[in-house]
């Protein structure tokens, strides 16, 4: 007997591409929510080719943008 899994209304009977899903929508929520608190603290945000990312601005402005992302 088969087992299916849903989620976000989307079935799954496989672990691993259910796993993926996951994994995918986590990284792109955390991008989301990143670049969110970056700009609202008025830093600039770029992402580098290896998936990192990197934050410029002042020193006041990378507070407001730690105390944003830190919640």
């Amino acid at each position: 007997m088969p087992i299916s899994f849903k989620y976000k209304g989307r079935s799954f009977s496989n672990a691993r591409s259910m796993s993926a899903a996951v994994e995918r929508d986590l990284k792109a929520d955390m991008e989301r929510k990143l670049r969110q608190a970056a700009s609202s603290a008025g830093v600039q945000i770029s992402k580098k080719s290896d998936g990192n990312f990197a934050i410029k601005g002042s020193t006041t402005q990378m507070e407001r943008f730690n105390n944003r992302f830190g919640k």
